[in-house]
Parts: structure tokens; C-alpha cells; sequence
């Protein structure tokens, strides 16, 4: 055999051998942390420095927010993360997705390139509160009724969508205020260990996780509820001003499905309170933090578009972050359009090609100062021109101020009513409320439905929405910031009494 001919071997050995190396990385576990925290109306009431040093303690790759109030991208940005997503209240070191379902509770996290997890950030309503119900002499009957009747169907819907995505190979991850305890919790050794733990509940919420596969990470690091209870509702309002009759209980929680472990889980509040092991003082927020870490191998995803922002204002750069169903998520000699909602990617407004000189890429950036205020979309395609995936995005006009439109002016009791917003935030709890025309108290709205982080779009307010026919008089819609009562933008309509 020949020097060349052994050179050569030596070459393809060394190729097989990189891209065995390759393939075993890409399937290889990584630690990921994760932190939720319900930061209380905003992060700052107590004291919002304190806030930010409660997560920068905890360290998360994945901060995980609720009631942040549109603070989402205020602490990403203190904090030194390079990603932030509005849409779930999430701040991450990894680049964050929007899987191709334009209705998803979920975001994709890339961990390595072309490698994700799925994270959903949970915040189940909170009145009723069944403990409370215990506490006030409800049978476990009436109390599992309640549960069934308002917070189950809200996690059903967070079911459905991720037991496929972990099914696929993605490592599912869902967080957040359940408001609800954990069977887990409600045993037989736990009954009258606090005072309105009076008999064993199997909790739906957890109940439905569990029968789903979902692994409850604080118990899998602390299995026994009496040696650790992990309270998370309430730390106090603040610390350590609570109810005589508080019912607390553990409410704030991670619950992980698929390809990963647990390697353990934290609670986060005051210092030498009960299993708190990061400390912080004054604790800024009415609940603890939780903060869990697993070995994760994170799995391939479909082609998708996502965006930096998926609000811009004209002539604000535009990012696109795109992914192919490819090894390592890049694509060659591929295209991205930008069309107007519904377009062509054959008549793009603006497009660029996947492949950046000689290297292929995963993001690009347009500039918008040519294109007009209104709803658009990214379109990826390959080499062959075919679709691969598309995302919608908006550009609104500098200056713009929310606005809101509705179907007429005056309705007949009980008549839908359609309601058109335009330029809103696109927070993730950014909602429409019904309220007496004039009222000055935020807190009497009369109806609500959320604008699900869309800036514009349009809903309608039904009687199941509102909970019956309106009275006769005078209303309006006002259009609130992110679970907030602060009033972006209002609609007047009068509702006559049928004749």
C-alpha cells in the first residue's frame, strides 16, 4: 500500500472519528439551572435592588418570571442575560425560540446549536384558592370540585401541548406559581402538621402532572414533606408580616418530563428561614423562589423563525433567529423573506440568505426604516425554495400609542363584542377589561380576557367571557399592561336592555 493511500486512510479515520466525536457531544447530558420567582406586582415592593440580587444569587441559566409587570427585559438587562422573550416572562443565556404552533405555551431554549429544551412559565389563577377553602371547612369533595373546575383545565392545555414536544426528544420543563399544593405534600404523615392541612388531597394540578410523567423536581431532592416542606406561599407581606391563619403552603414549583434528571432543587427567600438556602435580605417578594438543576440532553427541533423582538419600532434593527431540522440547525443556500402577513416569500419586501460570506449562520438582522407600521412575518425557506417555516412580527410607528377598536358603538344586552387593539406591549399577561365608563378604580373591571402577547389583534367578549349579559348603560374596554392595573388605552360602547 502506498504512502498516499495511507494518508488518506488516516484522513477518513480522522473525519469518522470527529464526526462520531460530534454526534456522542450533541447527545451528551449539560447542567441547566432554572428559577422561577413570582417577583410580587412588579419586583419593587419591597425593594426591586433587592430583586435583582435574589436572582443573580440563585445564578439560573433560565429565569423563569411571574407578576413581573413588564419588567422582563428591565432585569434581563441588569442582569447580564442575552435574552429575554416578553411573550413568557422568560430571561435565559441560551437563544429562546418561538416553536412553529403560533398558539404555544412554550419556548424553545437552544442549549447547543441545534440542541433544545422547552420551557412553559405557569401562572394558574389564583381566586379560588383551595387551601383556603381546607382552612375555611370545605370537605375534600367540594375542595377537589373547585380544583377540577378552574385550575385543572388551565394545566390540561399546558399538557397537551408539551407531552408530544417530550415525546419528540426535548426535555420539557414547566414553572411557575400553581397556585396549588402538591399531593405530595397532602399525605397521611403530613395531615396536622400546619393547620389547614386537615386531611390527604390528591391535588388535580399535581395529580394530572403526575399521571402525565411530570417529575415534581423539589421532591425528587427533598422526598419527605415533613423533614422539608419547602413553604413557598407565603414568605409574608413582606417578611414577616403574615395572616395568624395564613394556610402556606408550597405553590411555586418545577415540575421536568422526559430527558433529563434532577440534581437538586433550592429555595430562595429570607435568610435562616425554613429551607432557605440562598438568602437574601430584606426578601423583596410575598413568595419564595425556586430554584432547580438537572442534567439535560437537550433534543432536535422543526425548522422555526423566532425573533429578538417580536415588536420593533420603524427603523429599529430587526433581528431573525432561524433553525433548520439539520444537524446543528444552520442551513445552506437557504433564504429569509420578509412579507406582509400572509405574503409570498417569492415577492419578499426584504430578504437575505441563510449562508454569511462563506459560513453558514443562524441569525440575521434587517433594518426597517423602508417598511411600513403594521402586522409582517418571516418566512424561512431552503435551497430548493420550498417553506420551511414562518413567524409573525410586528412594526409599529414611532411614537405609537395603544389604540382600540370595537364592532359598533352600542350593543343590545348580551350581543358579542368584538374588540380590535393595536400597538400594545406584548407582554405575556397583557389583557382587555370591561369596566363601567368612567370608573376611576382599576380594580373594577367586570371582565377580562388576555391579549396573548399579541401588539395587535382582536378578541371578542361573549357571555361566557363575560359571565352573563351586561346591564344597560355606558362601558368601556380598557387595554392594561402585563397583569398590571395601569391603562394603556380605552374604547367607549353603550349596551341598551332588550326591548
Amino acid at each position: 500500500m502506498g504512502r498516499r493511500s495511507l494518508i488518506l486512510i488516516a484522513v477518513a479515520l480522522l473525519a469518522l472519528f470527529g464526526i462520531a466525536n460530534g454526534a456522542r457531544a450533541a447527545d451528551e447530558a449539560m447542567p441547566l439551572k432554572i428559577m422561577i420567582f413570582n417577583i410580587w406586582l412588579g419586583g419593587d415592593q419591597v425593594n426591586f435592588t433587592r430583586t435583582l440580587e435574589a436572582i443573580r444569587a440563585a445564578d439560573p441559566d433560565i429565569l423563569l418570571l411571574q407578576e413581573a409587570e413588564g419588567k422582563t427585559r428591565v432585569i434581563a438587562e441588569a442582569l447580564g442575560y442575552a435574552h429575554a422573550a416578553e411573550r413568557w416572562h422568560m430571561a435565559s443565556r441560551y437563544p429562546i425560540f418561538d416553536p412553529p404552533a403560533a398558539d404555544a405555551d412554550y419556548a424553545l431554549v437552544e442549549l447547543r446549536p441545534g440542541r433544545f429544551v422547552a420551557v412553559s412559565n405557569i401562572h394558574l389563577t389564583s381566586d379560588p384558592y383551595g387551601p383556603y377553602a381546607v382552612r375555611e371547612g370545605k370537605t375534600a369533595e367540594e375542595v377537589l370540585t373547585l380544583e377540577t373546575e378552574t385550575r385543572l383545565p388551565e394545566i390540561q392545555v399546558y399538557i397537551d401541548q408539551l407531552k408530544p414536544v417530550a415525546a419528540s426528544g426535548i426535555p420539557v420543563f414547566i414553572g411557575g406559581d400553581f397556585n396549588a399544593p402538591s399531593r405530595l405534600d397532602w399525605t397521611e404523615a403530613m395531615v396536622g402538621k400546619r393547620p389547614h392541612l386537615k386531611y390527604v388531597l390528591d391535588w388535580p394540578v399535581s395529580k394530572a402532572l403526575a399521571d402525565a410523567a411530570f417529575r415534581d423536581s423539589y421532591r425528587e431532592a427533598h422526598p419527605d414533606p415533613i423533614a422539608n416542606p419547602g413553604i413557598t406561599w407565603s414568605s409574608g407581606y413582606p417578611v414577616p408580616h403574615l395572616q395568624p391563619d395564613e394556610a402556606v403552603d408550597r405553590i411555586d414549583q418545577i415540575h421536568a418530563l422526559g430527558n433529563s434528571t434532577t440534581t437538586g432543587s433550592q429555595i430562595a427567600g429570607e435568610s435562616g428561614g425554613p429551607d432557605i438556602e440562598i438568602g437574601i435580605d430584606p426578601w423583596p417578594s410575598d413568595h419564595h423562589g425556586v430554584v432547580s438543576t438537572f442534567q439535560a440532553v437537550p433534543g432536535t427541533a422543526p425548522a422555526m423563525v423566532s425573533f429578538v423582538r417580536r415588536s420593533v419600532t420603524v427603523g429599529d434593527e430587526l433581528g431573525v433567529r432561524f433553525h433548520a431540522a439539520t444537524d446543528d440547525g444552520r442551513i445552506e443556500d437557504g433564504r429569509i423573506a420578509i412579507v406582509a402577513s400572509g405574503g409570498k416569500a417569492e415577492v419578499p419586501l426584504l430578504s437575505m440568505g441563510t449562508n454569511n460570506g462563506t459560513d453558514r449562520s443562524n441569525v440575521a438582522y434587517f433594518g426597517t426604516a423602508t417598511l411600513q407600521p403594521g402586522a409582517y412575518e418571516a418566512v424561512l425557506s431552503g435551497a430548493d425554495s420550498a417553506e420551511l417555516a414562518r413567524a409573525p412580527f410586528w412594526l409599529l410607528a414611532p411614537g405609537a400609542l395603544p389604540a382600540l377598536t370595537v364592532d359598533k358603538a352600542d350593543y343590545t344586552a348580551g350581543e358579542p363584542i368584538t374588540v380590535k387593539w393595536q400597538n400594545a406591549p406584548g407582554h405575556r399577561r397583557d389583557w382587555l377589561g370591561i369596566y363601567k365608563a368612567g370608573d376611576p378604580d382599576q380594580w373594577n373591571y367586570l371582565a377580562f380576557l388576555y391579549t396573548y402577547a399579541a401588539p395587535s389583534g382582536e378578541t371578542v367578549f361573549d357571555e361566557a367571557a363575560i359571565g352573563g349579559p351586561l346591564e344597560g348603560g355606558e362601558y368601556e374596554i380598557r387595554l392594561m399592561r402585563d397583569d398590571a392595573y395601569m391603562v394603556l388605552g380605552a374604547v367607549p360602547f353603550s349596551v341598551s336592555a332588550p326591548p
